[in-house]
């Protein structure tokens, strides 16, 4: 008995190995699986080389070798302030939209830190850089409801290095601060005169009497 009993014994070890490492098998070809969003892209790179953008639904990356970014691919509106002078030295506080998208996957995949966040400073000073060749008279049609093609391609070229693309880029408030008042003087309640076809904002004066705005 003592010896059929290890007999069995010995040759069931093997059939649980099996098992064991049939297993192991499984979860690790399970762990290649990845679903995409339908508003997703999986950038794959196998051992650090590009290997191609995979599209929306489920795919299989080789585990141990195969990498994958996922990046988004939905367009967002970002709302900008900055401050800008044009062509003819007048200060304006400026409020944008730009909607902003990928534009190409792989270069958004291999950037640096936030590729939003950057696209958003780069749109900034490509917004200042327009404003500064036009003239005072000339920014109406930047403002929102006009069309301006040159705005949304200078600012595309500027955000195009993180691999984002501007579907849309509109300044929808452009207002002159006001200064009044001697120097020294307690400052009134500022206001704002509007650029052409613009509407005036209201505000407090700050210290130096200037309209307050929210800083880019």
């Amino acid at each position: 008995m003592d010896v059929a009993a290890a007999r069995e014994s010995i040759l069931s070890f093997p059939a649980a190995a099996l098992i064991v490492a049939g297993l192991l098998v499984a979860m690790i070809a399970a762990s290649g699986l990845r679903r995409v969003g339908p508003h997703e892209r999986l950038v794959v790179r196998r051992f650090g080389w590009p290997l191609g953008v995979r599209g929306p639904g489920l795919r299989y990356l080789l585990p141990g070798a195969d990498t994958g970014v996922r990046v988004p691919m939905g367009a967002r509106p970002h709302d900008i302030w900055l401050r800008a002078m044009t062509k003819d030295g007048v200060p304006l506080h400026v409020k944008a939209l730009a909607v902003m998208g990928t534009g190409d996957p792989v270069r958004y995949a291999d950037a640096a830190g936030s590729p939003s966040s950057s696209a958003q400073a780069a749109t900034e000073v490509a917004l200042r850089a327009v404003i500064a060749d036009r003239d005072l008279a000339d920014l109406p049609s930047l403002l929102a409801g006009g069309d301006d093609p040159e705005l949304v391609r200078r600012v595309d070229e500027a955000v195009r290095p993180w691999g984002v693309a501007a579907r849309l880029v509109t300044i929808t408030d452009a207002t002159v601060p006001v200064r009044s008042g001697p120097p020294g003087s307690r400052p009134p309640r500022a206001r704002r005169e509007p650029v052409p076809t613009a509407r005036a904002g209201g505000g407090r004066a700050g210290a130096d009497g200037s309209a307050a705005g929210r800083p880019s």
